[in-house]
């Protein structure tokens, strides 16, 4: 089954394998903003929702709130979604995808929307 698909083609050798198994996403902030100042908000923030949401419906919620205004809230339960998976034991591959897929949907969307406010569009780089 491994001889076919990226492994057959040259982009990674047999051997990766080994540790591609070991592999595990884990997502750090050290800065001293989010430890000293957003934890304690996100803490808060997370207790409002109770156990019985599921952590990817405040996913799907925080992409909903990208298209307004208000990127904080976007933000907000990006960061409190994984904090509610873990809470509830719910955390898993189909989680974490879900959050960097709406992460990139997200980005793209800011990039659009920041050209558009800036009127970059109407200016050719030619």
């Amino acid at each position: 089954m491994w001889q076919s698909g990226i492994f057959s083609m040259g982009y990674l050798p047999l051997s990766a394998l080994k540790n591609l198994k070991k592999y595990s996403y884990k997502g750090v902030d050290e800065s001293l903003v989010s430890r000293y100042l957003l934890t304690l908000y996100w803490n808060w923030f997370i207790k409002l929702f109770p156990l019985t949401i599921a952590p990817n419906t405040i996913t799907l919620l925080g992409l909903y709130g990208a298209v307004g205004p208000p990127q904080w809230i976007y933000f907000t339960l990006d960061a409190v979604d994984g904090k509610q998976a873990r809470r509830t034991g719910m955390a898993g591959p189909l989680g974490e995808m879900l959050n960097h897929g709406c992460d990139a949907l997200n980005t793209t969307l800011e990039v659009v929307l920041a050209v558009h406010r800036t009127r970059f569009d109407q200016y050719p780089l030619l």
